[in-house]
This record gives C-alpha cells, sequence and structure tokens, in this order.
C-alpha cells in the first residue's frame, strides 16, 4: 500500500456492504480520510459509525459538508446516477467505480469549475494483471499480438445479465474487458460475443474483440462449467509470451523456455492509489475518463453482439 502526504477527507455514499467495505480500507491510510458516512440508503443497510467516520441522515446532509473535498459513491444502480449529478452540479469533485455511465461522462464534461469525475478500477486489484501489465509496459514481449483469459467454474447464481445493473454482464467480465484495455493500449475495432451453454438457464459468455494491426483478444466467462479452469491473462508477443507468471521465450532453435517472474502482491488499496494519482495529475484522470468512455462503447458492442449474433463494431 502506497501512502502520500495527502490528506484529502472523503465522504461516502452508497448500499451498506459496498460502503462498508470502502470505509474499511480508508481507516487504514492516512492520505484518503473518511470523515462522514450516510447511515441509510434506499435498499441499503446501515453502515454504523466506525473510527471516528460520523453518520449522517442523507446524502444531503452529506453534500451540504463544504470540509469534505471527495464523494465516493459507491453503488451502481440509479440513485448513484442521481447522487453524481447533485455533487457534479455543486461544482464538486466525486468518484465512482467502474464502469462509469454514458450520463456520469456527459455531466462533468460540460459543468461548472470543481467538479471532476475520478474512477475506481477495482481490476487493478489483481496481481495476474499486474504482472502482465508490467511485461507489456517494458517492452519486453515486443507488441502483442494475441491476448486470451478463460474462467470455467461452477459457481451457480442466474445466467449473464443478473449481477451488475445496467451492463447485463458480470462483474468479473466488467473487469477483464477494463483489464483488456490496458493491455492492449488502442481502442478495439469490433467485437463478437456469444454464449455458452451451461446447467439448465445458467449460461457464460465467449468473446472475441478484433483491434488494429491484426492484435485479437478472446475472453470466456462459464459460471456453470463441471471443469475447473482459470488461466489468468496469457499473451503472445512478436518477441515473446507471458502465462502464470512466466515469461515464454523461444530460442534460436526453436525450443520454448519458460522464466519465473516475481509475483506481485495483491494490494487491494491500489485502487486508491491510482485514485490519488488521478487528483494529482489531471493528464491520468484524463487518460482514466477516456479508458471509461472506451469501455463503455465496448459494453455496448458486446451487448450488441449478443442480441444480433453477429460481429459488431465498436463505435469510435
Amino acid at each position: 500500500m502506497a501512502t502520500s502526504t495527502h490528506r484529502l477527507k472523503v465522504g461516502l455514499v452508497g448500499p451498506g456492504r459496498r460502503s462498508r467495505f470502502h470505509l474499511q480500507r480508508l481507516c487504514l491510510r492516512t492520505d484518503l480520510l473518511p470523515v462522514a458516512v450516510v447511515a441509510e440508503v434506499p435498499g441499503g443497510e446501515p453502515v454504523g459509525a466506525s473510527a471516528g467516520c460520523r453518520e449522517v441522515a442523507d446524502a444531503g446532509e452529506l453534500l451540504s459538508d463544504e470540509g469534505i473535498d471527495l464523494v465516493l459513491v459507491t453503488g451502481t444502480d440509479l440513485f448513484r446516477e442521481d447522487t453524481v449529478r447533485r455533487v457534479i452540479e455543486l461544482g464538486r469533485p466525486v468518484a465512482v467505480p467502474s464502469p462509469v455511465s454514458e450520463a456520469e461522462l456527459e455531466w462533468v464534461s460540460g459543468t461548472r469549475a470543481g467538479a471532476r469525475l475520478l474512477v475506481l478500477s477495482n481490476c487493478l486489484a489483481d496481481d495476474d494483471f499486474q504482472s502482465a501489465l508490467a511485461l507489456v509496459s517494458s517492452g519486453r514481449l515486443g507488441q502483442p499480438r494475441t491476448l486470451s483469459h478463460s474462467t470455467w467454474g461452477f459457481i451457480g447464481g442466474d445466467s449473464i445479465g443478473a449481477e451488475e445493473p445496467g451492463s447485463g454482464l458480470p462483474t468479473s467480465v466488467l473487469d477483464r474487458l477494463e483489464q483488456l484495455l490496458m493491455l492492449a493500449g488502442i481502442d478495439p475495432l469490433s467485437v463478437s460475443a456469444r454464449h455458452l451453454a451451461g446447467a439448465g438457464r445458467w449460461q457464460g459468455i465467449g468473446i472475441t474483440v478484433r483491434f488494429p494491426d491484426g492484435m485479437t483478444a478472446g475472453l470466456e466467462y462459464h459460471p456453470s462449467s463441471p471443469v475447473p479452469l482459470a488461466t489468468g491473462w496469457v499473451i503472445a508477443g512478436s518477441d515473446t509470451g507471458y502465462r502464470d507468471f512466466e515469461l515464454f521465450t523461444v530460442t534460436d532453435d526453436e525450443e520454448v523456455y519458460g522464466t519465473p517472474l516475481e509475483s506481485p502482491a495483491i494490494d487491494l488499496d491500489r485502487v486508491y492509489d491510482d485514485l490519488l494519482l488521478q487528483w494529482d495529475d489531471l493528464a491520468h484522470n484524463t487518460a482514466v475518463l477516456k479508458r471509461a468512455g472506451c469501455l463503455l462503447r465496448l459494453i455496448d458492442a458486446v451487448g450488441a453482439s449478443l442480441s444480433r449474433g453477429s460481429e459488431v463494431e465498436v463505435q469510435a
């Protein structure tokens, strides 16, 4: 966990379980200080006072406190959008979990000075992804050519569309799509998505994404497979390849050997480190918002492809 000399005062709004998680993590830091939390929201549970963080009756009371530097809205429903709109109209900074909505991006693009939208990308807290991203960023893989990620396993529950309101995709799939955009480094051209048959009404999803210059990516999420499979990211680059914390190289004799890489620690607070970086660095915040917009278009294209049963272009 990285910390800084910042002491941003944070107010939390959102359903009980989500707010409680963020409250617990923020209480461990010295640079992001939770000072107020909404005690109860529609459909949520009382969060409860913790570590000196005062409870307020509703979002309106929290937003009236001008001593709060940043409002963190942890929900994913329509109540979240209403709260975000109110914060932005007040010219205040607000942070939300990824994915953001189109409305949230539009509100912050043309509003009064002081309004900012920061994005919490929970997909950053993934040691396999961080290892793969470090290799891609270093150039050791050369140009990534083919990327894939598969997660199979019987976890029960409902089919695609039941986990994340508004997106129609499970949280784990949304995280993989956002990771893919960071690994690819370029906007996708098209998407082909299909349902994966499962036990009874449970279905998975397979997604193929095409990028410029021939780069392709394949994602599979199968929540009702009796055969467990979790590949993590597998990347074939123009020079070397990556899988499961190993760097694979082809010798002059066309033999492939793997070199183990040090596995980075899973840092649940990496998302907050990135939040501070967005606060400090406007260019980084702009890049994050650009990626957020691209993720929205990619999600829309996946949904359209599932509906039409054909390949769909991703809007520029």
